[in-house]
């Protein structure tokens, strides 16, 4: 039996369920009729809102290059290479726009040697040291419901200051397994409150 070609225009009256059949709207539930308008008009609303933040980013970036390149030129040099972090104001310092650089950084399978590691130090620390760090360094460890581990906490963790050759072997080995995998650029946008401190205007334009 050939499958029935999927059709692109739905008359009107009738919607397309989940499998591709046209149903009457006669015969759709009154609340799936509202679930359905309510799905369509904030998924199409967001689809062009990320539409227009990937412009936005795109020309913010640009205008932001050419800004720069302007003054290169005014002082005869030549820019090459990756481009750095940069923060620009507006004349009367009320506003400020951001270029950020960040590196994306993943692990290595020498990251699970790094928990048992560190899982030794803090059953040898339970009865002794302070719940304090035992705490975070359990923390660090956590997944995400993706199965994956805090970038953030696991640089956290590096950070701590133990006097304890096992923990130094630890972090060592955390340490070599923490690889860049990439480049990330963000534009944060500023405006100043009334105490003159500059307030994030969040945007959340890194993944577009």
């Amino acid at each position: 039996m050939n499958a029935q070609p999927k059709l692109k225009v739905v008359p009107a009256g009738w919607r397309k369920n989940a499998v591709g059949h046209l149903v009457h709207e006669s015969e759709i539930k009154e609340q799936d009729l509202f679930r359905d308008s309510v799905v369509t008009d904030l998924v199409t609303e967001g689809i062009a809102l990320h539409k227009a933040l990937k412009a936005y980013k795109e020309k913010a970036l640009n205008d932001v290059a050419d800004l720069i390149g302007i003054s290169a030129q005014k002082w005869q040099m030549t820019l090459g290479g990756k481009k750095g972090n940069v923060s620009i104001t507006s004349f009367d310092g009320e506003l400020m726009i951001q270029r950020v650089y960040a590196e994306r950084i993943t692990y290595t399978e020498e990251m699970e040697v790094a928990k048992a590691k560190v899982d030794e130090c803090v059953q040898k620390w339970s009865n002794e040291s302070n719940p304090h760090i035992v705490t975070l360094a359990t923390r660090a460890f956590q997944r995400n419901k993706s199965g994956e581990l805090s970038m953030s906490r696991i640089i956290e963790m590096l950070s701590y200051k133990i006097d304890d050759p096992e923990w130094i072997a630890a972090m060592q080995v955390v340490s070599d397994s923490l690889r860049v995998c990439g480049t990330a650029v963000y534009i944060r946008i500023y405006q100043r409150d009334d105490n003159g401190k500059y307030i994030n205007m969040t945007l959340n334009i890194s993944g577009v």
